[in-house]
């Protein structure tokens, strides 16, 4: 019996020493090192509150971002405020996202993300004539970037992602009139 127990103790104890390392190196849920995906409740959530801020706060607190967004200490958030503001419509908090996914900046590198995002800001309109077109010229690059992998998605699948990317945004525009009623 004691045998037994020896035995097990030798195997779960480098097991367990191993996932406390491990769980060590990871970056708690939240922290600027996190690159995950949000999730719906947290864009819900960040569009109820930052849909409150002025929306001359929100263009200069995207300006800013958009200005050092390889160099800043808070990539995290910064991603995050962006997506609150994209999802209700802001070109340049659009832009930001898709920049972010584009370099990896707060969240996993994805490329069809980018394209995405680059698309709907495109749509969207920026109000600076350079701007704009700067984001179309990322939009372009990142189409060609994705067109020259194999399997190579097509103009129709890039524009359906586009399309489904549209309607999660409705469907959480909807969710916030359901939150305010």
């Amino acid at each position: 019996m004691l045998k037994r127990l020896l035995l097990t103790a030798l195997i779960a104890l480098p097991v367990f020493f191993a996932q406390s390392a491990l769980s060590a190196q990871a970056p708690p849920a939240g922290s600027e090192g996190t690159k995950t995906r949000p999730n719906k409740q947290e864009i819900v959530n960040l569009m109820v509150q930052l849909g409150q801020m002025p929306g001359q706060q929100q263009n200069s607190k995207i300006d800013m971002i958009l200005s050092d967004q390889a160099g800043s200490k808070t990539p995290r958030s910064d991603f995050m405020f962006c997506t609150g503001l994209a999802y209700l419509g802001n070109a340049k908090a659009q832009a930001c996202v898709a920049k972010a996914y584009e370099s990896g900046l707060g969240v996993v590198e994805d490329p069809s993300e980018a394209y995405t995002w680059y698309a709907l800001a495109c749509e969207t309109r920026i109000a600076d004539a350079s701007e704009a077109q700067k984001v179309e010229e990322a939009r372009d690059r990142t189409r060609d970037r994705l067109v020259s992998t194999y399997p190579h998605p097509t103009e129709e699948d890039l524009q359906d992602q586009v399309n489904a990317q549209r309607t999660k945004i409705a469907q959480y525009k909807s969710e916030i009139k359901k939150i305010k009623k």
